[in-house]
């Protein structure tokens, strides 16, 4: 081989060396543009799982807030109705109070402070004192006969108390007695003890 040919040959090894150099280094290149670019979409995946996640926080976020608002009217709704309450509580028990007073006062004295009560106390008060005067008039027929027959008036006062012992204690001759009453059988026992305690039965 001539000394041409071989000076030939190491100009084109040096030239290959020197483009193989070049592929490698376009090849480096190629590598780490390749690892960044896949840096870079990992970067965006992760970037884009997180904001979809930051996007889900601000959502909960919201919904607490929006939940924890509604709470909140709730709790103040719950005070507002249970000041009102409160008060009308206040206001049945005062109201309580004066009718428990009203009811210690004598009939008549409740019966002038209501209308409505009133008219029921006055119907009542004539029916007693239809009944006393129905009391009366017999009380003045039997003094009437008895004095007929010749009573004194001390003796029909005695039979008088004779048969009012006899209804308190059910043993009347002509059905009488104060069990044909309730309202008299209600009372007839504290009656009658009044009655022996004042020495009158």
């Amino acid at each position: 081989m001539s000394a041409r040919q071989t000076s030939v040959i190491n100009g084109l090894l040096a030239e290959n060396i020197g483009k193989n150099d070049l592929v490698r280094n376009a090849h480096a290149k190629a590598i780490d543009a390749d690892r960044r670019a896949s840096d870079a979409e990992h970067r965006a995946r992760m970037n884009e799982g997180s904001a979809q996640y930051v996007k889900v926080l601000l959502e909960r976020n919201a919904k607490l807030e929006y939940e924890l608002t509604q709470a909140k009217t709730a709790r103040f709704k719950l005070i507002d109705e249970n000041a009102a309450l409160t008060s009308e509580l206040a206001q049945y028990k005062q109201q309580a109070n004066k009718f428990r007073s009203l009811l210690s006062r004598p009939m008549r004295e409740i019966a002038d402070m209501s209308g409505d009560f009133k008219k029921a106390y006055e119907l009542q008060q004539q029916m007693l004192a239809e009944w006393i005067m129905g009391q009366k008039a017999y009380k003045e027929t039997a003094m009437q006969l008895g004095m007929d027959v010749g009573k004194s008036l001390e003796e029909i006062q005695q039979l008088a108390t004779q048969n009012a012992n006899a209804v308190l204690e059910n043993r009347t001759e002509h059905g009488n007695d104060s069990t044909t009453s309730p309202t008299l059988a209600d009372h007839a026992s504290a009656i009658l003890a009044i009655r022996k305690k004042n020495g009158k039965a």
